[in-house]
């Protein structure tokens, strides 16, 4: 057990820490407003010219007037933005931004004014909310309650272990043997489903790709609820809650209450949303219900969750929450249920304190001190598929209960489908492509006649997705499906977007195109493009079949920077050395 001093110093570690994050965020936003938008444009801080295309109440959806010229952008989902007329200081209002689809870029108001509708002169960039007074309370909730300082302080420094009630534990086991409806759980899925039910302050599920680690959570969600308790479900954004929201509405009767508090958003339809609890009206309800916050609602007055106590705290995407950010949610329950993984997507961060980026969420905090579980099957991957991450990540653990197989009738000609390899690559050289940077259109052209081809062996366009890292080439993807070809279109039907966007998320098959091929501007870029949890995630999101469109500039600077020691570049190269050498399509 760690001292009073031990733990002065760890929490002082802790404080310093957010400060410094939240300091790094403000200095670096105000800088990058102190430049000029074409700079702000070229770097990826920023985004316009814009055309407000509609307003509707407090939603705005917007569309860059020349989108062919769109690069690179850092602006993301649940991402704080401003929009002006390029004072960026001083914009006309505050948003949030809720992702980007073919309709265009939608923000919901935060506050301020809305820009009017028709005008093409907006600019849209990162905003800075001060949210210290947040961090502050939950910093004196863990220093100064009998909850934060007893339970949440020991368990966060390794002091206090899970602890499983036997009882409980013995009979999830018998319930889930007895049922005879069951949906057939794997040996590792119910072990998680015992353990998260019986235990008594907290446990871990690592769900790799594909493992139903969404499945699980609402399961235990339902098994929790039907034994009286009220559950909080928080996460990182609001796409993350809603998704998991919703698989807990279809694993409860209908009698039983989800409803997300905050910001009305675009969410699951079959989820109440209201802006407050009281709103809602289970404030003062005795009756269990799941309710949806982010860990910052928790702390908003117009929310009324700031005194709202539950009885277990559910955190999905654990392995993208800090430390910090999960204990504003931890104050607000007795137990504590922590669902992620951290070879996926980590926590975004400013300040790089040395640590390696999955180790700084509170998933990889509390992980490997024996009380968590790792979903071990694999219900969307196939054998060839899921290969390559299990050995990488997983230790060897990860098997698969289908091996599901692309069959297209009638049966393509293009080389990457012909190959009844699971995984190909695709590998370009021509003149085009050697300079780009954010988007290269002989690899959007590729990446549309894949599409095209799949689409006309049978394949619906919606079980298609298109992982790219930049906007632009997105944006030149969308431009080509939006081609009649048979006399039919494939836009808005077949989804463009990023690796943060597809968490989550799968389809049949995936088409990754990566754009860039410049070796200086890869380089700049390798953090980014071959960070190890974004490649695993982009890979593991097919079904049957994933292709990946590269350039040959793109894939030696990889060798270049793996040879040099980069540990993405190196996970990179691992997975193209792993495809088979007749699934190597050279493209010229």
């Amino acid at each position: 057990m760690a001292s009073a001093e031990e733990q002065r110093e760890w929490l002082d570690e802790l404080d310093q820490g957010w400060r410094r994050e939240l300091a790094a965020g403000r200095r670096g936003i105000e800088e990058i407003w102190n430049t000029p938008l074409a700079e702000r444009i070229r770097e990826g801080h920023a985004l316009g010219p814009l055309e407000v295309v509609r307003v509707c109440q407090d939603r705005v959806v917007l569309r860059p007037v020349h989108e062919d010229e769109s690069g690179e952008c850092r602006l993301r989902e649940g991402d704080f933005v401003g929009l002006s007329s390029d004072t960026p200081w001083a914009p006309e209002g505050k948003f949030i931004h809720l992702g980007e689809d073919d309709d265009g870029i939608h923000l919901h108001r935060w506050r301020g004014s809305l820009p009017p509708p028709g005008s093409r002169d907006r600019v849209m960039d990162r905003d800075h909310v001060d949210l210290t007074e947040r961090y502050a309370a939950a910093m004196e909730g863990l220093a100064g309650t009998a909850l934060g300082r007893e339970r949440i302080l020991p368990l966060l420094m390794g002091d206090e272990q899970g602890e499983i009630d036997g009882e409980t534990f013995a009979a999830v086991a018998d319930e889930l043997d007895d049922e005879v409806n069951d949906p057939l759980w794997h040996d590792s899925q119910k072990e998680a489903i015992e353990a998260c039910v019986a235990t008594r302050n907290a446990w871990l599920v690592q769900g790799p790709p594909g493992t139903g680690k969404t499945h699980v959570l609402a399961e235990v969600v339902r098994r929790l609820v039907e034994r009286g308790e009220r559950v909080l479900v928080t996460g990182p954004t609001h796409r993350a809650i809603g998704h998991a929201l919703e698989s807990c509405r279809r694993a409860l009767p209908a009698a039983v209450r989800v409803a997300k508090i905050g910001p009305v958003l675009r969410g699951p339809e079959s989820v109440e949303s209201f802006e407050s609890y009281a709103e809602s009206g289970l404030l003062e309800s005795a009756e269990p219900h799941v309710i949806g916050a982010t860990p910052f609602a928790l702390g908003s007055p117009g929310t009324g969750l700031c005194e709202a106590r539950f009885d277990t705290v559910v955190v999905d995407e654990a392995s993208q929450v800090t430390p910090m950010v999960a204990v504003m949610a931890m104050l607000h329950g007795e137990r504590w249920l922590f669902f992620g993984d951290d070879h996926q997507l980590p926590p975004v961060l400013l300040v790089d304190d040395g640590r390696p980026a999955r180790e700084r969420s509170v998933f990889g905090l509390l992980r490997n001190r024996d009380f968590d579980s790792m979903l071990e099957e694999t219900w969307r991957l196939n054998a060839e598929l899921a290969e390559w991450p299990s050995v990488t990540f997983y230790r060897g653990r990860l098997s698969c209960r289908h091996d599901r197989r692309l069959t297209l009738a009638p049966p393509s000609d293009h080389p990457a489908l012909a190959t009844p390899a699971a995984v190909a690559l695709v590998v370009r050289d021509d003149e085009e492509v050697k300079g780009s940077s954010v988007m290269s259109a002989g690899e959007a052209q590729e990446t549309a006649d894949l599409v095209r081809a799949l689409v006309g062996g049978g394949l619906a366009p919606e079980e298609v997705g298109i992982i790219t890292p930049f906007r632009a080439q997105a944006a030149r993807i969308r431009q080509l499906l939006r081609i009649p070809y048979d006399g039919t279109t494939t836009a808005g039907r077949v989804t463009v977007d990023t690796v943060e966007r597809f968490q989550g998320q799968e389809r049949e098959v995936i088409v990754v195109s990566l754009a860039s091929s410049k070796p200086e501007w890869v380089r700049r870029m390798a953090g980014f493009l071959f960070q190890r949890e974004r490649w695993n995630v982009a890979v593991t999101r097919a079904r049957r079949k994933v292709v990946v469109v590269a350039s040959e500039g793109l894939l030696a600077t990889a060798e270049s920077l793996a040879d040099a020691g980069d540990e993405g570049a190196t996970c990179f190269s691992s997975w193209c050395r792993s495809v088979a050498p007749e699934a190597v399509i050279r493209r010229r």
